[in-house]
This record gives C-alpha cells, sequence and structure tokens, in this order.
C-alpha cells in the first residue's frame, strides 16, 4: 500500500512541486491551498492518511493550529512542518503534540529523507 500525504501550502508553485516530488517517490499525494481547504479535504478522505505536510506561515489558519485541529480529529496523525522562516517548529510549544520541521528550500532527497524518519517513527 502506498502512503498518503496531505500536502498544505498556500503557494501554488511550491505545493505543485511538492506533490510532484512526493508522487515520483511513490506517495499518493492529496493537497490543499490553505488550512481550512485541508480540514474539508480530511473530511471527504475517510481512509488513513500518514502524514500531512504543512507549510507553518499561512493565511487565516498556521500551520501548528491545523496540526492541532487534525490532531483532534484523527490522533496520532504525524505532522511535518515546512518553513521558509522558522528554525524550529513553532507547533511543539504550542502544544499540538510532537512535530518534525524540515527548512525551505529543500531538495527532493532531503524532503523524502525527513518523511522516511517521521513516518518510520
Amino acid at each position: 500500500m502506498k502512503e498518503t500525504i496531505l500536502v498544505v501550502e498556500d503557494g501554488d508553485a511550491v505545493r505543485n512541486l511538492v506533490c510532484l516530488m512526493l508522487v515520483e517517490n511513490g506517495y499518493r499525494v492529496l493537497e490543499a491551498r490553505d488550512g481550512h481547504h485541508a480540514l474539508r479535504v480530511c473530511e471527504k478522505h475517510p481512509e488513513s492518511i500518514q502524514l500531512v505536510l504543512t507549510d507553518q506561515m499561512m493565511p487565516n489558519m498556521k500551520g501548528a493550529d491545523l496540526a492541532e485541529r487534525l490532531r483532534r480529529a484523527r490522533p496520532g496523525l504525524r505532522i511535518l512542518l515546512m518553513s521558509g522562516y522558522a528554525q524550529e517548529p513553532v507547533a511543539e510549544r504550542l502544544g499540538c503534540g510532537p512535530v518534525a520541521f524540515l527548512p525551505k528550500p529543500f531538495t527532493s532527497v532531503e524532503l523524502v529523507a525527513k518523511i522516511r524518519q517521521v513516518l518510520e517513527g
């Protein structure tokens, strides 16, 4: 079974590139343009989502806030925050549970390696 990753990124070009990298590496990908869209995607996708890869800084809902809401609906969901601004996962300090962090920019190799690390716990 392919692992499913939800990519949440408000920048179309970045989201499209990240999704392409993941598909090329054998992942099933769901995508959302912001936190509210991500919540709707999760509601409509009853199957398991193994990981949410979300930008930390988005309009209307930050990645940490999204992580907290998604974890309430799906306990144990793995979260990987990405950001070109923060040097550490802000969500860790907000109490939404353990998160991993990937600084932007990143290569396809770095992305896949970090995802494997997070999925394998």
